[in-house]
């Protein structure tokens, strides 16, 4: 097992999208941490991210988001 020296923040996210692609229907995931600013909410840091990924990946503008899911990123 290894782990990152990287400083990662304090919660872990993961989203899956259901897009479509030149080849038809495509299953996408993205995945990353985040330490969220106090008061923010599971569905304000869901928009936050979600908005965040569609500028790093246009094409999941219109994608339907199959499931996400936020948790403190330690075990």
């Amino acid at each position: 097992m290894t782990t990152s020296n990287e400083p990662q923040g304090t919660h872990f996210w993961h989203m899956s999208f259901l897009a479509r692609n030149e080849l038809g229907i495509a299953a996408i995931e993205r995945n990353g941490h985040l330490t969220p600013p106090p008061g923010v909410t599971r569905f304000d840091a869901m928009n936050l991210i979600r908005q965040e990924v569609v500028a790093a990946s246009p094409y999941l503008a219109d994608a339907a988001m199959l499931s996400f899911d936020i948790q403190p990123n330690e075990i």
